[in-house]
């Protein structure tokens, strides 16, 4: 009886599950002479091949396998691995990528993967590795290089958390220096600047391999200003903690029964703690719950029977004994002492870092449900009583808790940062209609040591301080938007040049927003004049006008405003005769006058100048308040006519007499001619007035004024 091919197919099998590889092979191939178009006799074909290490075979077969199954995502990664042992890359990689295609979680594809992006390190490619190494986890195990492999893409990449994460797992473990080297370099980055960990990592790494130098540089370069830091914080108080807050959070029950130094940990056999239990509880009832060796508080009787029993359970006793021998810890945790942040030039606590590092006993969990408040309790109190220097060691690292409770370490320190970036908030707010002062900033900046305690801070208070660079760009733009002062927007804005922020993006953000106020500035100040005449130096600005160094009338000042040319010819040659005056209440003027009978073109530009300058910088502010003392009631002359709230009155000639004519704002018009202003009643347009521009104070004021006032009337 002949065999069909899925016969053969079905017969390579059972002979390959029975380890009779040729003849695997043979039967593979009689199927495919039976039907060379199944996919399935090439692919035993191809995997029989691999069997007797027949690659060239192999590789003819999962082609053909991929041709006539082009979802066939397992002989897609059989393929691509072949080809990436041979060295065909550029193959291997596409067929790698094929099969991730139809299955994204081919674990052959993505090992292959793996080790082409190792090959390539390729930065731009980082993501895609990720990726492909996230993947990898999900379905199997990370090895170490591949470990090792994500806190390096996600280091070159700024995230400093995610490779510290991937870096810390199982490092205990770490056969050679790199890892424990890389975290150190990981911790000291400012976004995360837990300094202590990076030196305890470095310690650590010496204390394995006592050649590696890289280490020993960076400790050189690193431990000295943190012994100086620390030496400095040693003159302080021990603890910001009054001492009704101590013990709140722990009591240590080996400090409670207060044994003698010479015991070790295997000493504490039932019986000598059932002594020592009993002699604690006699002090007690004797001292009417006072504990002398314990800098004699009060503990009641029911909590230190609680305490002694936690020593009978083998874990927790160990748990106990470990914060014990750790005295800074110890200290911490029981009166809120911050000895444990402080760094020393020997590191002695490698002991309980490694004890911390074996995940499998538990210990980081438990110490973490009492490190966390305690460590939220002293930061606050610390951030309260102002002492930066104690602030800045505490936020130095050995936040020896599971990543899982970070965020219980700052929970009431977010609240008080909370309430005092409040004022700066409420700046903000009221800054459209209260033009805010650099001295105001600078007070709330300064208040409560915001700005400095702000700068200290670690990236999980980036949301206050992503506040707080907003509300100074707030009132920034409120200066200029709402208050037209961009020298005030500028002044404030760089304020924020103070902060020094964790977040490389905070940073980024504060200077792109002091680019902008400079280009503000730029295109409002683009108008500005500042030349040199006759040796003497002429300013309009925003400020004011200027002529020399002793003549100055500031744009509040200023109340008369006239300019002009005068052009007249002598002997069939033009001379040109350039005025602009500025004058104010008091009596002060500023006159520029000039002539001119050549290089006219030149000299009108430069006149131009001068006029433009004056009408964008120092003309608006003299146009408001006139328009005010207006509308309040006031009469005000320009040339023969008188303006009032209503209009303007100017006398005219009659046949005979000359008579007084008003005409209200709505019927005025102005018109310009041969340097006289012309001002006409539209209902009587022979009843008009004229004078000259150039002569008459503030006579280039009034057809803005006119404008302003016919709006007003409507």
């Amino acid at each position: 009886m002949l065999l069909s091919a899925n016969d053969l197919i079905e017969k390579s099998k059972d002979q390959r599950n029975r380890k009779r590889f040729k003849e695997a092979l043979v039967s593979a191939l009689a199927a495919i002479e039976k039907d060379p178009d199944n996919p399935n006799a090439w692919w035993q074909m191809s995997i029989s091949s691999l069997d007797i290490a027949d690659k060239k075979n192999a590789i003819f077969a999962l082609r053909k396998t991929v041709e006539l199954a082009p979802q066939a995502d397992i002989a897609w990664s059989y393929l691509g691995e072949i080809l990436l042992e041979d060295g065909n890359h550029y193959e291997a990689r596409e067929a790698l990528q094929e099969a991730l295609d139809w299955n994204e979680y081919n674990e052959k594809a993505l090992q292959g993967m793996a080790q082409i992006y190792v090959k390539e390190d390729d930065k731009e490619q980082d993501d895609e590795e990720i990726s492909v190494l996230d993947r990898i986890e999900i379905i199997s195990h990370f090895d170490v290089m591949q470990l090792n492999r994500l806190g390096i893409l996600h280091y070159r990449n700024g995230r400093y958390h995610e490779s510290i994460k991937y870096w810390s797992r199982d490092i205990a473990s770490a056969s050679d220096p790199s890892r424990r080297y890389n975290l150190g370099l990981a911790y000291i980055q400012p976004k995360i600047s837990q300094k202590a960990d990076a030196i305890d990592m470095w310690h650590m790494t010496l204390n394995q391999w006592s050649g590696h130098e890289p280490t020993k540089n960076m400790l050189s370069k690193t431990l000295p200003r943190l012994l100086e830091l620390s030496k400095k914080v040693r003159r302080e108080v021990d603890t910001v903690l009054p001492r009704e807050q101590w013990y709140e959070n722990y009591l240590n029950p080996f400090e409670l029964i207060n044994p003698p130094d010479y015991l070790d940990f295997d000493d504490f056999d039932i019986k000598r703690l059932q002594k020592l239990k009993k002699a604690l509880l006699q002090e007690i009832e004797l001292e009417n719950g006072v504990v002398a060796w314990m800098q004699c508080i009060i503990i009641d009787k029911s909590r230190a029977i609680g305490l002694c029993d936690e020593l009978n359970n083998d874990v927790k006793r160990r748990f106990h004994w470990m914060v014990y021998q750790n005295k800074p810890l110890l200290k911490f945790l029981t009166k809120g002492c911050h000895e444990h942040f402080l760094v020393n030039a020997e590191c002695s606590i490698l002991k309980t870092i490694e004890y911390l590092e074996c995940e499998e006993n538990g210990f980081c969990e438990w110490l973490g449900n009492l490190f966390a408040p305690q460590f939220d309790k002293l930061l606050n109190k610390t951030i309260q009583a102002e002492n930066l220097i104690i602030l800045e060691c505490l936020l130095n690292g050995r936040r020896w808790i599971p990543a899982s409770h970070i965020d219980q370490c700052f929970l009431n320190t977010r609240r008080t940062i909370d309430r005092i970036i409040q004022p700066l908030r409420e700046a903000n707010e009221r800054a459209d209609d209260h033009k805010p002062s650099v001295r105001e900033i600078e007070r709330i900046l300064n208040c409560g040591s915001l700005l400095r305690i702000l700068n200290l801070l670690p990236t999980f208070f980036e949301d206050f301080q992503r506040t707080a660079i907003d509300s100074i760009r707030g009132i920034a733009v409120s200066s200029f938007n709402s208050h037209n002062d961009i020298d005030l927007s500028r002044q404030i804005i760089e304020l924020a040049k103070q902060f020094r922020f964790p977040s490389a993006d905070l940073n980024r953000a504060i200077q792109e927003d002091i680019e902008q106020i400079e280009k503000l500035i730029a295109q409002e100040r683009a108008n500005e004049l500042k030349l040199i005449m006759g040796g003497k130096r002429v300013e309009i600005t925003k400020e004011g006008i200027r002529f020399g160094d002793d003549r100055f009338i500031s744009v509040a000042d200023i109340a008369i405003a006239r300019w002009g040319i005068l052009i007249t010819s002598i002997n069939y040659v033009q001379e040109y005769d350039f005025i602009l005056t500025a004058g104010a209440n008091d009596g002060r003027r500023i006159v520029f006058n000039w002539k001119a009978s050549n290089a006219i073109e030149e000299q009108e530009k430069y006149f131009q100048n001068m006029i433009i300058a004056f009408v964008e910088y120092l003309l608006p502010d003299l146009i408001d308040r006139t328009v005010n003392r207006i509308v309040s009631g006031l009469t005000l002359t320009i040339g023969p006519c008188r303006l009032t709230k209503h209009g303007i009155q100017y006398e005219t000639t009659g046949w005979v007499f000359t008579n007084f004519h008003f005409v209200s704002w709505r019927h005025i018009q102005i018109s310009i001619k041969n340097g006289d202003m012309i001002v006409h009643d539209i209902n009587y347009p022979k009843k008009s007035t004229s004078f000259s521009l150039r002569d008459t104070d503030n006579a280039p004021l009034l057809k803005t004024l006119v404008n302003i006032m016919k709006g007003r009337n409507e």
